[in-house]
């Protein structure tokens, strides 16, 4: 497979332990839109794990 655009950003760029994770769930997403699917994704947690807001 030639990676290209994101899956070649991740796997490059993603070392963390998740990484593989993360791979494997793009590439799973990916082949599902695809094939013809669709998926609703809904994300909530917490904005200060990402430093998100600080003044």
């Amino acid at each position: 497979m030639n990676e290209k655009g994101i899956a070649a950003f991740i796997r490059h760029h993603f070392r963390h332990f998740n990484a593989a994770a993360l791979a494997d769930a793009a590439e799973a997403y990916y082949q599902l839109i695809e094939s013809g699917g669709r998926m609703l994704i809904a994300m909530a947690g917490a904005m200060s794990t990402a430093e998100i807001g600080l003044s």
